[in-house]
């Protein structure tokens, strides 16, 4: 069973909606568990971003019944070394992090295609689910562990992984 946080705001409507996708393409069941605040250390006033490692480690200690833990957050998050990031994940403890700021078309002054953005968040979801379960990035652009550097690499690559990462995902799960 996978657990999905929502993080800070995300709207509700939206986190009921991903359920059952996530739950035909991971093969698993998705339970939404209690909506949990932003810490206040992730926040960096100086970039205007939360810092992705603080929102990951809040996931740790929160008990919920499951093997892997899907945090949901709606404000944009950064790593140390990157100017943004879509998702996080710490494949040791079973948790990843995705962000849905970046992935909207709004954020780039573009009309709202929600449908896209729907698509975007599913492939980003699955991806660092994918690294939960011991995968890494596939070199295949089409595949959806590859590393998405920009939309324009989410948007080419599909939701489902290649036939040499779903053979690796079969033998570790």
């Amino acid at each position: 069973m996978i657990a999905l946080i929502p993080i800070g705001h995300v709207d509700e409507e939206f986190i009921n909606a991903l359920r059952p996708s996530l739950e035909k393409v991971i093969g698993k069941r998705v339970r939404i568990a209690q909506r949990i605040a932003l810490p206040w250390d992730s926040w960096n006033p100086d970039r205007g971003q939360h810092l992705s490692p603080s929102i990951l480690a809040i996931l740790a200690p929160l008990p919920y019944s499951g093997d892997r833990v899907l945090g949901v957050t709606d404000v944009d998050i950064y790593t140390t070394g990157l100017n943004f990031i879509f998702g996080e994940a710490d494949y040791v403890g079973g948790k990843a992090l995705i962000s849905l700021q970046r992935l909207r078309q709004e954020f780039y002054g573009l009309p709202s295609d929600e449908k896209l953005f729907q698509r975007r968040v599913l492939k980003e979801a699955v991806h660092e689910l994918g690294h939960t379960y011991g995968l890494g990035h596939c070199s295949d652009p089409t595949c959806v562990m590859y590393f998405s550097n920009s939309l324009s690499d989410t948007d080419f690559k599909e939701w489902e992984l290649c036939p040499f990462c779903q053979e690796n995902v079969n033998r570790i799960v």
